[in-house]
C-alpha cells in the first residue's frame, strides 16, 4: 500500500443505505427502458436467437466502447443467460431481445464500456475500516488535525458505549503533524483517548499512531529493535532505554495488532457489504484484494458460498517474511481448498520494502543526510541497511509458489526493492522454466533505467496505480529533501515502463486512495491533480494516453488475473460484465474523464448497482466536477 488522496467518503450512514447489492429496478436511471414488446414492435418480424435457439434477456442500444482488438466500437449489445450473444448494430442488437426481456436505449452521450477491473485494492480492509473509526474527511491539509481529533473523540465516546476493548481507526495524515520525521505522538492521542487502548493506521497503510494504553497493551516500553521494522522513539538521538514516541513502523506495527480482538467473520462481512457496493458504484466488476490473511479468505469464501459476492475477486494471500519457504505449501493448500464460485485465493503477496514518507522503501542509495537505505522485508539483517543482505529465503518461496502455480503479486516502492523482486522472479524462471502465472510487481515509484527492459524479458506485469501521479503536499515539499531532486525527478516512470513492453495493469490501492478509476485515467493522462488548482504537468515525459490506461484497468486487468477469455473486453462468448456511463471517456475532453458517473454496473448480466437520476455531459466543462468525483464516494 502507498498513499491516499483527498477525501475518499462521506458519512458511512450515506454508504451503508446503498446496502448489499441494489436490485435491477430500485433505482430510476438516465437510460431509457422498456419491456420486450413495445421493443419489438418498433423493429417487426421475429426474434432472432443464438446459436442454441435462445433469444436475449437483455439488450442495450447505443454507444458502445469494446475495448476488443478488432472491434472497438458498437451500437449494440445483447446479453443471453449472463454471457455476451452478440456485438453489432442497433437494430441487430434489438432483433434478439425475447418477448419480456429488457431493453435499455442509451441517452445522447452515455456509453458501454467493459466492466472495470482494478488490479491492487483492498477491498475487505477498506469496508472493515468504514465500519469502524475512518478519518477521511478530515481536509488533508495541515488543517484537518484538529477535525480528526474531534472524530477520535466522537469515536471513542461511541466505544465506550458499545462497550469495545479498543478504539480502532484509519486515515490520518503525516501533513497534519509538526514532526515529519517521527510522526504523531502517544501525547497527542491521550488528549481525546486516554482510557481506552487506541491505534490509528495511517494513510498508507505503513504506520500506526497509538496511544499509552496500547503502547502499555503491547508492552512497548522502550525504543527496542524490530526485525523490519521501527519504533520512533522521544529522544532524537535514540538509546537503548529510549521511550517510544507514538508512532510504529512496518513490522513493529504487528505488535499492537497481535493485541487487538480477533475480527469475527461477520465482521468482515459487514464490511464486504459496505465495500463491494462502493467499488461497483465505480465501475468495478472484477478485482484482486493485495493482502488478505486466513480469516479474510474464510469471509470470502463464505460470501461465495452464499452468493452474496457480487464482485469477481482473486485474493492475494499475504506471505510472512519472519516464516521460511515452506509456507508455500499452506498458501497452496488454502488455495486449492477455499476457491469457489466468483472466488479464488490463487496470488500471493510479498511485501519487499516499505514507503518513501517513513523512508522505510528500499532504495539503492542512501535516504539524503543519511546512511539508510530503508528496509528489505526479506532480507537478513546487516550491520547497515544498505549492505546487501541475504534474500535467499525470497528467491526459494518465490520458486516454490512458482512451482504449484501460484501466482506473485508483489509491493515495490524504492528502486532495491524492485530490483529486489525481479531478481527473485529470474531466480524462479531458471529454477522452473517459463510459466504462464503472470507475477506482478506494484506501484513502482522508483525504477532502475538498467531494470525497465528485464519486466518484459522475464514476464512481469507491472501494476501501477495512475492516480498518484501528481505531487501531493507531502511530495511537493518533501521529496526532494528526503531522495533529492535526481530521483524525485524520476518517481512513477509509467511511460518508460511501456516503452519497455512490459504488459500493465492498474488499481487503486484503495483504502489508500480513491477507488474512482476514471479520476486515475485523468490524472495517468495528465499528471496534474484532477481538482483545481491543476499545477503544471509532473513530471511530463512519463504521461501516457488515456486509451493505455483504460486498456490496463479492462484488457491488463483481466489478464493478469487470468480472465482473458472471460472478461475485460465486450465480445460474443465473453461474461457480460459492463457498465453504463454518462459519457465516453475515450472521448470527451480529458478534463471531463474524472467526472464520468456510472449510471448501472453489471455483472453475468444482472445489474450489481444503478445510479440516482443524473444528466448526460452538457455545456462546458465544471472546473470543480473533478473534486466532486475524485473525493467523493455514493
Amino acid at each position: 500500500m502507498m498513499r491516499r488522496k483527498s477525501v475518499l467518503i462521506k458519512t458511512l450512514s450515506v454508504i451503508l443505505v446503498l446496502g448489499w447489492a441494489i436490485s435491477a429496478h430500485s433505482l430510476v436511471v438516465p437510460v431509457k427502458s422498456s419491456l420486450a414488446m413495445a421493443a419489438m414492435s418498433d423493429v417487426g418480424g421475429r426474434t432472432v436467437t443464438d446459436k442454441d435457439g435462445r433469444a436475449a434477456d437483455l439488450v442495450v442500444v447505443g454507444t458502445v466502447a469494446t475495448m476488443a482488438a478488432g472491434k472497438p466500437n458498437a451500437r449494440g449489445l445483447a446479453v443471453t443467460g449472463g454471457k455476451i450473444a452478440f456485438v453489432g448494430d442497433a437494430a441487430s442488437a434489438r432483433k434478439r431481445l425475447r418477448p419480456g426481456g429488457r431493453l435499455i436505449v442509451l441517452e445522447p452521450g452515455q456509453a458501454v464500456m467493459p466492466g472495470l477491473v482494478d488490479a491492487h485494492v483492498h477491498m475487505l480492509d477498506a469496508g472493515l475500516m468504514l465500519t469502524r473509526c475512518p478519518l477521511d474527511e478530515a481536509p488533508r491539509g495541515p488543517e484537518g488535525k484538529g477535525p480528526a481529533l474531534e472524530m477520535i473523540k466522537e469515536c471513542s465516546k461511541r466505544a465506550r458505549e458499545k462497550g469495545k476493548e479498543w478504539v480502532i481507526g484509519s486515515g490520518w495524515s503525516l501533513v497534519w503533524f509538526d514532526d515529519k520525521g517521527r510522526g504523531p505522538s502517544a501525547a497527542e492521542l491521550d488528549a481525546v483517548v486516554a482510557d481506552l487502548p487506541a491505534v490509528f493506521y495511517d494513510d498508507n497503510g505503513h504506520s500506526a499512531w497509538v496511544n499509552s494504553l496500547a503502547l502499555t497493551k503491547a508492552e512497548i516500553f522502550t525504543c527496542k529493535e524490530v526485525p523490519r521494522g521501527r519504533i520512533e522513539c522521544i529522544d532524537e538521538a535514540p538509546k537503548p532505554d529510549s521511550k517510544p514516541w507514538g508512532t510504529l513502523r512496518e513490522a513493529a506495527v504487528n505488535l499492537v495488532d497481535e493485541k487487538l480482538p480477533e475480527t469475527t467473520q461477520e465482521e468482515w462481512l459487514a464490511g464486504l457489504r459496505v465495500a463491494q457496493t462502493i467499488l461497483h458504484s465505480h465501475g468495478i466488476t472484477m478485482l484482486q484484494d493485495a493482502n488478505v490473511n486466513p480469516g479474510m479468505v474464510d469471509a470470502y469464501h463464505e460470501a461465495a458460498r452464499r452468493g452474496q459476492l457480487t464482485m469477481k475477486v482473486v485474493a492475494a494471500q499475504l506471505a510472512d517474511p519472519s516464516k521460511p519457504a515452506s509456507q508455500a505449501y499452506e498458501l497452496v493448500q488454502r488455495r486449492d481448498e477455499k476457491s469457489t464460485g466468483r472466488f479464488s485465493a490463487s496470488a500471493v503477496k510479498i511485501f519487499i520494502d516499505g514507503v518513501l514518507e517513513s523512508q522505510t522503501a528500499a532504495l539503492l542509495e542512501p535516504y539524503v543526510g543519511t546512511d539508510d537505505c530503508g528496509i528489505l522485508n526479506w532480507a537478513t539483517p546487516t550491520s547497515s541497511s544498505c549492505e546487501a543482505g541475504d534474500s535467499a529465503v525470497l528467491a526459494d518461496l518465490v520458486s516454490l509458489l512458482d512451482r504449484h502455480g501460484m501466482q506473485v503479486h508483489m509491493h515495490a516502492i524504492g528502486d532495491r526493492a524492485v530490483r529486489e523482486g525481479l531478481d527473485a522472479l529470474a531466480a524462479a524462471r531458471l529454477a522452473n522454466g517459463p510459466s504462464d502465472n503472470r507475477h506482478h510487481m506494484a506501484h513502482l515509484q522508483l525504477v532502475s533505467p538498467a531494470d525497465l527492459p528485464r519486466f518484459r524479458a522475464l514476464g512481469v506485469i507491472a501494476n501501477v496505480q495512475p492516480f498518484w501521479m501528481f505531487p501531493d503536499r507531502w511530495f511537493e515539499e518533501n521529496a526532494e529533501a528526503v531522495i533529492g531532486p535526481e530521483r524525485a525527478g524520476q518517481l512513477y516512470p509509467l511511460r518508460s515502463i511501456v516503452r519497455a513492453g512490459a504488459r500493465i495493469a492498474a488499481g487503486s490501492d484503495w483504502f489508500v486512495s480513491s477507488p474512482n478509476p476514471f479520476c486515475a485515467i485523468q490524472v495517468g493522462t495528465t499528471r496534474q491533480s484532477p481538482e483545481p488548482p491543476f499545477g503544471a504537468p509532473w513530471i511530463p515525459t512519463e504521461r501516457v494516453s488515456r486509451k493505455t490506461l483504460l486498456a490496463a484497468y479492462t484488457t491488463g486487468g483481466a489478464y493478469v488475473n487470468h480472465r482473458e477469455h472471460e472478461t475485460g473486453s465486450l465480445e460474443v462468448g465473453k461474461a457480460a460484465d459492463f457498465v453504463i456511463v454518462d459519457r465516453n471517456p475515450l472521448t470527451v475532453p480529458v478534463r471531463r474523464i474524472s467526472g464520468t458517473r456510472v449510471l448501472k454496473t453489471f455483472v453475468d448480466g444482472e445489474e450489481v448497482y444503478a445510479a440516482g437520476p443524473a444528466t448526460g455531459p452538457q455545456g462546458d466543462p465544471d472546473p470543480e466536477e473533478g473534486r466532486r468525483q475524485c473525493e467523493d464516494a455514493p
